[in-house]
């Protein structure tokens, strides 16, 4: 058991602010002890949603966090 990745993400979530990213941490986590596979709780439009997003990634249409952050700081002065 990697006890350092633990203690990084203790830290990561005490830092945390933003519920729903907590929330879906959560639920992650709870579906791993609960042994039900992540995948086989989507519903088929969360799942066609994923692979479509998958696909699009894999041609190049995707940009970093940071540049959408950067994006949205410019569309939030207009």
């Amino acid at each position: 058991m990697n006890t350092e990745l633990k203690q990084k993400l203790h830290v990561l979530i005490d830092n945390c602010n933003d519920e729903y990213l907590l929330e879906e941490a959560k639920a992650v986590l709870e579906s791993d002890q609960t042994g039900k596979e992540f995948w086989e709780e989507l519903s088929e439009e969360d799942k066609n949603e994923f692979l479509e997003s998958e696909e699009e990634h894999e041609k190049g249409h995707s940009i970093t966090h940071s540049r959408l952050m950067h994006q949205f700081g410019e569309w939030k002065k207009k």
